[in-house]
């Protein structure tokens, strides 16, 4: 395999540099609803992560034999 890699990077124009290292001032959007109230992820709902995975990885296990 071959180690040495060609350079295919393209210049920039001074001008495309100069747009792209621009500072943009950021909004805040205030007209935006969240959606309610949304549950963070608890503890049931790590258990029952955890308690769907035990069948899959004992189903992976036996096709892997």
């Amino acid at each position: 395999m071959k180690s040495d890699v060609m350079g295919i990077v393209m210049p920039v124009k001074k001008e495309e540099l100069k747009e792209l290292m621009k500072e943009t001032k950021e909004t805040l959007a205030t007209d935006v609803k969240t959606g309610g109230n949304s549950r963070s992820f608890g503890v049931v709902d790590l258990w029952n992560v955890q308690k769907r995975q035990r069948p899959t990885a004992s189903m992976m296990r036996r096709w892997s034999n």
